[in-house]
């Protein structure tokens, strides 16, 4: 008990370690994400494939799903979801189950989201009965009610940010609604919803194609990588315009990596492999590097990789340092590039005619 009271403690005491700023907004927005997050993961475990986000006027959020619902199952005492939501957990996920993927910089857990709520509830949905418990403050203030039936699966978690803790516990729904329609294109196939006195609905089945801006005039096709090399995912969508500038952007377990690295690389360096591969003659005698900057003219693309233990160069996690997630892209995009380049020869004769100036 003296631990748990520490814990929460902790996180009261000092909540911008947990979630960042507890002024500016950013802090209420990455709780979002955190409850987001435990339903991302059972969309990526194939076991939901509808999410619905809403602020509600008395200044609740809520974050319903339509997965198996949370587990219930005794731990230490008390049920699993009671553990879950008044304990730090030291491990990726508290039942630990992959694949996992955080929303925000880091992932935290519900803990925090709990502690920093003057009131949260968790409705689960399985096994036809709908269950309850609710929390005040980081603490169970009644015990895991089995509330009545129910004929649909799912978590429904709702709180409401304690005003004592943040200077304007209001959520800032731009931001929600930006990254919820980035979301739409990362996770092909799942219904994201948000309401916050309008209703939205983002359900992108083109994926990652569907995330690049409108074609300019003068753009080429968009090809689309979509493979798995050993335990990397690899997903991008790319095409070229008229203007000489490249547009990159990039996602690591879909987290926005600002900064690139090795997957950004990897493509890079495999959209030239692909060039290679379809013009040998062209592109004898010619340096990687070369290749390379033909390829990058008027790029307009988009990267994501999914893998379970990615590194970064830093604590912002702003950029991927994996070495393995280079290879998996570089691979992947050079055969799926060599294959256009042999279907389009007018888009091979483009790439040709810049190496013949460049010389």
């Amino acid at each position: 008990m003296d631990e748990d009271i520490s814990e929460l403690e902790s996180v009261r005491k000092r909540p911008g370690m947990y979630v960042g700023d507890i002024r500016d907004g950013s802090g209420l927005v990455h709780m979002v994400w955190e409850v987001l997050a435990n339903a991302l993961d059972e969309h990526l475990a194939g076991r939901c494939s509808r999410i619905a986000v809403e602020i509600r006027q008395d200044g609740a959020i809520s974050v319903d799903d339509d997965g198996r619902g949370f587990p219930i199952h005794d731990l230490e005492g008390v049920s699993f979801l009671e553990r879950a939501l008044t304990r730090f957990h030291w491990s990726p996920t508290l039942d630990g189950h992959t694949p996992h993927e955080h929303v925000g910089l880091h992932g935290v857990g519900l803990f925090p989201v709990n502690a920093l709520s003057s009131r949260l509830t968790v409705e689960c949905f399985s096994g036809g009965r709908r269950y309850e418990q609710h929390f005040e403050r980081g603490v169970a203030v009644t015990q895991l009610i089995d509330a009545e039936p129910a004929s649909r699966t799912g978590t429904r978690v709702t709180f409401v940010p304690d005003p004592t803790v943040f200077t304007n516990p209001a959520v800032d729904p731009g931001s929600i609604l930006h990254r919820l329609r980035e979301l739409s294109s990362l996770l092909p196939g799942l219904r994201l919803e948000f309401e916050d006195h309008r209703r939205h609905r983002f359900e992108q089945a083109n994926g990652l194609q569907g995330f690049l801006e409108p074609a300019h005039e003068g753009s080429s096709d968009t090809f689309v990588v979509a493979t798995s090399i050993g335990e990397i995912r690899v997903d991008a969508a790319v095409r070229w315009h008229s203007y000489p500038w490249s547009t990159v952007e990039s996602f690591a377990n879909i987290e926005r990596t600002t900064g690139g690295g090795t997957h950004v690389r990897g493509m890079l360096t495999g959209l030239g492999s692909g060039l290679r591969l379809a013009a040998r003659d062209a592109c004898r005698g010619r340096r990687a590097r070369q290749l390379t900057r033909v390829v990058s003219q008027g790029l307009n693309a988009v990267v994501c990789v999914r893998l379970n233990h990615p590194e970064y160069e830093g604590p912002t996690r702003d950029r991927l340092s994996t070495p393995a997630a280079e290879t998996a892209v570089r691979d992947s995009v050079a055969e799926a590039f060599a294959k256009v380049l042999r279907d389009d020869r007018q888009l091979l004769s483009r790439f040709v005619s810049r190496l013949d100036a460049a010389g």
